[in-house]
């Protein structure tokens, strides 16, 4: 699924990796990938990330997810494989590596909390901390 034009993933950007069967695939919270998964899983952003933090997503909506900001990470990167990825493919990637689920689960999980209290633009960027400093000491504003 590697296109050796391509980047890795930027945590500076705001995408994460997901390490699949010996692949590292870059995910990346875009606008157009939050709003595909809301409509393919047709709930809320706020309860699917509660839901990943519970642990509680099926396969199917864990590859769900997953496929939708690796194939938003593919687009943005030029990267043709990871753009036209599928979910049955994710999902069988999933089962196959280390931590199988549950690591998966985990790692959109923290993405999918950073989505829904603001830490992301509408391109998937990284927003900047609120950390302001002044000549004396930092200041949280």
């Amino acid at each position: 699924m590697t296109d050796e034009t391509t980047r890795p993933a930027s945590a500076e950007r705001g995408e994460a990796t997901l390490f699949l069967d010996g692949q590292a695939l870059g995910l990346r919270p875009s606008h157009a990938a939050i709003e595909e998964i809301e409509l393919t899983m047709d709930r809320g952003l706020v309860d699917i990330a509660h839901a990943a933090l519970g642990s509680k997503l099926k396969l199917g909506e864990v590859a769900q997810i997953a496929c939708a900001l690796i194939r938003e990470f593919g687009r943005a990167t030029d990267n043709k494989g990871a753009a036209a990825t599928n979910p049955k493919r994710i999902a069988r990637l999933i089962l196959d590596s280390a931590g199988g689920i549950l690591v998966a689960q985990k790692t959109l999980a923290g993405l999918l909390s950073m989505a829904v209290t603001g830490g992301y633009d509408s391109e998937g960027n990284l927003k900047p901390t609120a950390m302001m400093t002044t000549e004396e000491a930092p200041a949280v504003g």
